[in-house]
């Protein structure tokens, strides 16, 4: 039996200090692994080591169990510095009371530098919770914003920190030379200060904007950079977010087969340890989902994404969930779903001005957006929204375009068809090359269309050259 207690202290003690060293030597990664000790603790094991806590309620949010996170603040002394640190973090916290929370902060002139608000994501504004909404105050609030930040981050960093929520702020508005601006300048400072968590958002936010402007012609190569940088600098807190970001570099290449491998290998698996740290590599599975034409698994993944991102008050994500079943329904042929989804994506988008969110899907939000503006009339929100996905469609016609499986069902008379009308030649052409009739050459290209989901000659050109087909 002093044995078996002996081991139990073992193992406590090695848990605080792992969890004393949240965000050094520690990451929230780590505290997911070892999920299933920090909740076998007993409530008078964590009465006697508080830090233990912090474990449990880490992965209560991440479990989405957001309630249970709540009580557990509760047995803590109000205001105290467990009670803050747990507090700043929970998703539901409104901005009026994450402001106060660090004005007692100044007011202990206690810094929490162990609160990272990024969790290891590509994004700061939308990291931990969705601070997006803060996105018009910023610019009127630099100082005061800079000042609070002091209190969750080392000093040196708060100015970059507040310029980086900025440019994530102008991103989404399209004022993306602003954004540009902006962030090149963190990324010196990001490097200079080794703080890599930011430098990570920061470069992949650079990456965005190189795109938004067509600048880049093989992003998976500018996401290499970024991974090596991060390797030489020893953080692998992130590198399962940084292979999320190549595959999202590799949906505008039309890279398969890099998509296929991370789908086998590397993709979360929302049916065993669903959790909300994979929150953007299940937005990323989604768009997978979208170019395998599995659109069943799309809509029930958002669907049990959506309660946990209402109950965290997550406008920005579920913004994007519903632009990603705009973009399923519409391709399966459900309009009216389509509409309704898109409906609830404007609604939100209109209000925080998520300009890029909804626009950046490029040629796959395009059609839906022009047929919804048929049918409901022209606003200068709505067609700002189509001059930026026509935008993207110019610079990135492969993005999200269907995983092709079966090139083999093509026979070898329409691979021929297809090389004639890449050479530009009509019907009557083709059948005076096949000494057949125009009808039958019409027949041929009616499949052809069919397969390539194509409507009309140009288009399956294109299509046939995407999947390698001529």
């Amino acid at each position: 039996m002093a044995e078996g207690k002996e081991d139990r202290k073992a193992l406590i003690d090695e848990m605080v200090q792992k969890i004393s060293n949240i965000h050094k030597t520690y990451h929230i990664i780590g505290a997911r692994r070892d999920r299933e000790i920090f909740y076998s603790f007993t409530h008078k094991e964590l009465a006697e080591n508080p830090m233990l806590a912090y474990g449990v309620y880490l992965n209560l949010i991440l479990d989405g169990k957001l309630d249970e996170a709540e009580n557990l603040i509760q047995r803590f002394e109000k205001n105290s510095y467990q009670w803050i640190a747990m507090s700043l973090v929970h998703p539901r916290i409104q901005l009026t009371d994450f402001i106060r929370l660090v004005e007692i902060l100044k007011e202990k002139n206690t810094p929490i530098h162990s609160i990272i608000l990024t969790a290891g994501r590509p994004f700061v504004l939308n990291g931990v919770s969705d601070f997006t909404r803060i996105g018009p105050l910023l610019e009127r609030n630099r100082d005061f914003i800079i000042n609070d930040l002091k209190y969750i981050y080392e000093d040196e960093t708060c100015p970059s920190i507040y310029s980086l929520c900025l440019a994530e702020y102008y991103y989404q508005q399209d004022r993306i030379l602003d954004a540009e601006v902006l962030v090149s300048r963190t990324i010196k400072e990001f490097d200079r200060a080794s703080e890599n968590r930011l430098l990570f958002a920061a470069l992949y936010l650079q990456t965005k904007i190189l795109l938004a402007q067509g600048k880049i012609f093989n992003p998976q190569n500018y996401i290499k950079d970024i991974r090596k940088f991060i390797k030489e600098n020893g953080e692998m807190e992130f590198s399962y977010n940084i292979d999320t970001a190549e595959v999202m570099s590799a949906f505008y290449e039309g890279n398969h087969e890099l998509i296929t491998q991370w789908i086998k290998t590397k993709a979360p698996d929302e049916f065993s340890d669903f959790n909300m740290l994979d929150l953007y590599r299940y937005m990323t599975k989604m768009r997978c989902y979208i170019i395998t034409k599995k659109y069943t698994a799309l809509v029930a993944l958002a669907e049990k994404l959506r309660p946990l991102l209402e109950d965290g008050h997550r406008q920005m994500d579920l913004c994007e969930i519903d632009i990603l079943l705009t973009i399923c329904f519409y391709h399966a042929g459900e309009k009216k779903l389509a509409f309704e989804a898109l409906e609830r994506a404007l609604k939100i988008a209109k209000r925080r001005k998520y300009y890029r969110l909804v626009a950046d899907e490029g040629e796959a939000i395009l059609q839906p957006l022009i047929e919804y503006i048929k049918a409901n009339g022209e606003t200068d929100f709505l067609m700002k929204l189509v001059e930026i996905a026509r935008d993207v469609t110019i610079h990135h016609p492969l993005y999200l375009k269907p995983l092709y499986k079966n090139n083999e069902s093509f026979s070898q008379t329409e691979v021929d068809i297809l090389c004639l009308l890449e050479q530009g030649k009509t019907k009557e052409d083709i059948a005076e090359c096949f000494f057949v009739s125009v009808n039958t050459i019409k027949y041929h290209l009616k499949n052809i269309y069919a397969k390539l989901d194509a409507k009309s000659a140009s288009q399956a050109v294109w299509e046939a050259r995407v999947i390698g087909l001529i």
